[in-house]
């Protein structure tokens, strides 16, 4: 029980703002492409209820089957710009931009409409429960932690129990979106508000599947490049010490950021990476390394060891689970 307490204590808290930075575009598209139907609040009931079905089904296989179920890396980044540039095209439909945007809606095929006997209420439930459905696809840092805890407790039932608890601890952060949109898009002037909203998480999902890539073009980096501290980042940055064979580094890991003294690694030589954290909740527990298929969730408070051989000079990419904090080691001759 206490597990399932954690769980939702969890969701309500650092899991409903960390999970609203990837997911809470689908609610948003969701919600806006039925402005004109007469059901938006039940819009935002059915992309809740999906939610948490998906979520306690992925629960269930991951407590049945542990480890063996894993969303890889790439399915993720390429699945999450996917639903970023969809997001983009239904944003631009509601700013009314070019009649070709309007194609760019979810349709539920026809045995839907004759199942629900209803076809206006058929079609306008079904692209939100959809939607939700597939938020499953895109979890963020502090759910993946909670699949984590989901594994470990190697019981289907324990394990369905622990991701439903931490998916309804979600839902008030994500209900409090989907009605803000709702009454926002009762008035016609406010679709541009919906359209800019929509773009903003857009913007968060397609940087994010980037990072995912391992690439080094993402807009934190753009950032840095464009601040004076770059410079300084580049010129203070350490080469990794090597001792008995194999270099040696350390990133602290906060709630939002990566930092190390250490910023250059040699090529070829086998490296020991320190993670450390201090009660860290959020979406940063999810450390990835891309390039080299590396991922770990993080505990709450201590040290968790990453061991690799860079094998090639260039940018070496780090980020969280999100995509949305990165960082990166220069890899030398």
């Amino acid at each position: 029980m206490n597990a399932l307490w954690f769980a939702f204590v969890t969701g309500l808290t650092t899991g409903g703002i960390s999970c609203l930075a990837v997911q809470g575009g689908l609610l948003a598209s969701s919600v806006a492409t039925q402005q004109e139907q007469k059901l938006s609040g039940m819009h935002v009931g059915m992309f809740l209820i999906a939610k948490l079905i998906a979520y306690t089904l992925l629960g269930f296989v991951l407590g049945l089957l542990g480890s063996f179920f894993v969303i890889s890396l790439k399915f993720q980044a390429g699945f999450q710009i996917f639903v970023g540039l969809f997001m983009l095209a239904t944003a631009a439909r509601i700013a009314d931009i070019h009649p070709v945007f309007r194609y760019f809606v979810i349709q539920p095929p026809k045995w839907v409409y004759r199942l629900l006997k209803g076809q206006a209420r058929g079609q306008s439930l079904f692209a939100p429960a959809i939607l939700g459905f597939l938020t499953v696809l895109m979890p963020c840092g502090v759910t993946q932690a909670m699949m984590v805890v989901a594994v470990a407790s190697g019981n289907p039932w324990m394990g369905a129990a622990v991701m439903f608890a931490f998916t309804l601890g979600t839902s008030p952060v994500f209900l409090a979106l989907g009605v803000a949109a709702v009454e926002l898009l009762k008035r016609k002037v406010f679709a541009y508000v919906a359209a800019g909203v929509i773009v903003y998480f857009s913007v968060l999902a397609i940087n994010g599947g980037v990072a995912l890539t391992g690439s080094p073009y993402t807009l934190q980096n753009f950032y840095r490049a464009a601040t004076s501290d770059m410079t300084a980042y580049a010129k203070g940055g350490q080469v990794a010490g090597i001792a008995s064979g194999v270099q040696r580094a350390t990133i602290s890991v906060s709630d939002r950021v990566y930092s190390s003294m250490v910023r250059k690694l040699k090529v070829g030589v086998p490296v020991e990476l320190s993670l450390t954290t201090n009660q860290v909740n959020g979406c940063t527990r999810s450390f990835v390394i891309p390039s080299l298929s590396i991922a770990k969730v993080l505990p709450e408070t201590g040290i968790e060891v990453v061991a690799f051989t860079p094998m090639k000079t260039g940018t070496l990419a780090y980020t969280c689970g999100m995509g949305m904090y990165t960082g990166t080691f220069e890899v030398i001759p």
